[in-house]
């Protein structure tokens, strides 16, 4: 994924075009952000991307990892997930459309 055209359309902003090549997961991991409404551009990726690195005081071995950050995404849509699923369960119960028994048992499965 080239992202050195977008950087382009910042260029009224002070920002400067830079043009980056990404690996084929880099670039996927960069689209599902995008696609998945996380940020709005893959510039928006790249930069905070490049925030966290700064933040570890650009030392590679403190700046989170691609594997880091993948697995806080699965950890927020999980929790998401359960919240949802909570919700769902407090309005059944709360209607009177489920017992409490029937509510264990659906959380089980």
């Amino acid at each position: 994924m080239d992202v050195g055209q977008e950087l382009a359309d910042t260029g009224a902003m002070g920002n400067s075009t830079l043009n980056i090549s990404l690996s084929p997961q880099l670039t996927e991991f960069v689209r599902e952000k995008v696609a998945g409404g996380a940020y709005a551009t893959a510039s928006e990726v790249v930069r905070e991307a490049l925030r966290w690195f700064a933040a570890s005081g650009g030392d590679p071995r403190r700046a989170p990892t691609l594997l880091d950050v993948q697995e806080q995404a699965i950890d927020r849509d999980l929790g998401r997930a359960a919240v949802a699923r909570l919700r769902e369960l407090r309005v059944q119960a709360t209607r009177g459309n489920a017992t409490s028994q029937e509510l264990r048992d659906e959380d089980r499965r």
